[in-house]
């Protein structure tokens, strides 16, 4: 089955299903004037060859308890071994490079593919066994000389496959397969500014997030603690029932600002693994990329028309950002003044209700970590601080735009 054929679009988000990534190259919507690139509607691709990429067997709590995260040996036709640092890949059409690498539960695996740039035709792709049988989680075709995909499996030990495929006569790479030790939470207590990308999710409805066919993955990296506190929070909208949240941009895999790599930055800001931008919940449920509210166009960029926000659950996207605020690390965040009422008022019922600290409360309307920005009718940025730990956190920091 051809990439495209894999690749159409869904409105299913809530399903979890396989997600596939495209190149997008217009300015994101955090950019002043910039296009819609990010989100649009949220459209998830299908399963890919691996079958449907929904909840799996052991996946993040699935299965708890039942030891079938290591596959055994030669369940994926062709796999080797894939060492720690670099290794040589080659691949052909119909010859594809698979790699096996089994990965302990405190482990974030980071895949990365570096080629010639006049190699364009190459696709990575990831896959995990479920307990029963190989499935792909998602897979990659963009980037100028790079692919990257990353893993994490907190629950038991557990085997992945990194697959390089071509249509060229010849294709000859290095993928470097990096281990680093991480722990979900919602604090971070060491090497907390360390990069890492965010791991495509096992299961959309114990880890609470998925991707759609706009998710460009060489621009999901994050410090350390960004990660953490945005699988933290994911996880803890999917523990009250509620739809996976759509992360898009966070910082390119080098740290700098999202669409550098191809000469046309999606963001003022997204430097350094700080930045996170998050699709909010509608009345319906679901966390989609959409507008909530009808907009117009100023010289700086796009903006809610007073009086026309609808569809927008307020104390669903209350939850979601207080989970942020949980961490005390978050600076300032952004979201078109249309909505941040809205999401005032659901913070309230959402104390009521207990289902958010009282404490946090202020929070919402200090005028610092919720704050207005054009072209933020449809998502929520969110931002965390550089300081060292140990200093005040919540303290203002000097305003950066988005």
């Amino acid at each position: 089955m051809s990439y495209w054929s894999r690749c159409f679009a869904s409105v299913a988000a809530a399903l979890g299903l396989l997600a596939c990534e495209l190149e997008v190259t217009s300015p994101s919507d955090d950019a002043p004037g910039g296009a819609s690139g990010d989100g649009g509607t949220g459209a998830l691709g299908p399963g890919g060859d691996g079958g449907s990429a929904g909840s799996t067997v052991g996946g993040g709590g699935a299965g708890a308890g039942v030891t079938t995260g290591i596959a055994p040996d030669g369940a994926v036709e062709g796999e080797h071994p894939g060492e720690d640092g670099d290794n040589v890949v080659t691949a052909s059409p119909g010859t594809d490079d698979v790699l096996r690498v089994d990965a302990e539960p405190d482990e974030h695996i980071g895949f990365v593919l570096s080629f010639d740039t006049s190699s364009s035709d190459v696709e990575l792709e990831l896959t995990r066994w479920d307990g029963g049988s190989p499935v792909v989680l998602g897979y990659t075709d963009a980037g100028a000389g790079l692919r990257t995909l990353a893993a994490f499996d907190s629950s038991e030990p557990r085997t992945f496959w990194i697959r390089v495929r071509t249509t060229r006569d010849a294709f000859e790479g290095t993928l470097a397969i990096t281990r680093t030790p991480f722990s979900d939470g919602p604090a971070c207590d060491e090497d907390c500014d360390r990069l890492l990308q965010l791991p495509l999710r096992n299961d959309p409805a114990f880890d609470g997030y998925d991707w759609t066919s706009s998710t460009i993955f060489r621009y999901q990296f994050g410090r350390r603690d960004l990660v953490m506190f945005l699988r933290h929070a994911a996880r803890t909208m999917a523990l009250a029932g509620r739809s996976p949240i759509l992360p898009e941009d966070l910082s390119q895999w080098d740290g700098q600002t999202p669409g550098i790599d191809v000469g046309a930055p999606r963001h003022a800001s997204h430097q350094d693994g700080k930045d996170v931008d998050i699709s909010l919940y509608g009345t319906d449920g679901l966390a989609l990329w959409r507008s909530y509210c009808d907009v117009e166009y100023k010289s700086d960029g796009r903006e809610c028309i007073p009086g026309t926000a609808a569809d927008f659950d307020g104390r669903a996207n209350a939850e979601l950002f207080g989970a942020f605020l949980q961490s005390q690390r978050v600076t300032m965040s952004f979201l078109d003044g249309e909505l941040i009422p809205l999401v005032q008022l659901g913070a309230e019922d959402a104390v009521d209700a207990d289902a958010l600290d009282a404490t946090l409360l202020p929070l919402y309307s200090d005028g610092q970590h919720l704050q207005h920005w054009p072209n933020h009718d449809n998502h929520i940025h969110v931002r965390v601080s550089e300081a060292e730990y140990g200093a005040s956190a919540l303290a203002p920091e000097p305003f950066a735009a988005p």
